[in-house]
């Protein structure tokens, strides 16, 4: 008697169980998916957060630039800088001239 060949044998037995073998096959793909959706989820949960400290940053340097432009343009700073910088004076009222849009 001839001795069987183990590949061959192996062979035949996952060809007549091949429902089992896509099965075993699905699942290892599903196993797959999971570590991949995981890992994705982790990476976008990262980068959320990351932009969220980037969003508070922002209102941060927003609300500094709000406040800098409102004391930048009080009436009373700008008279001043006007007055010295720029020797600007207030004209008389006789050398006044009014302008009127058509």
């Amino acid at each position: 008697m001839a001795t069987p060949n183990l590949a061959r044998l192996i062979l035949d037995d996952l060809w007549h169980h091949k429902g089992l073998l896509a099965l075993a096959l699905l699942v290892l793909l599903s196993a797959l998916a999971v570590v991949w959706s995981a890992q994705e989820s982790r990476r976008l949960t990262a980068q959320w957060n990351t932009l969220l400290q980037q969003r508070d940053l922002l209102d941060v340097q927003w609300r500094h630039l709000l406040l800098e432009e409102q004391t930048l343009a009080e009436h009373s700073r700008i008279d001043t800088v006007a007055r010295k910088q720029l020797q600007m004076h207030r004209p008389s009222p006789g050398k006044e001239v009014v302008v009127r849009l058509p």
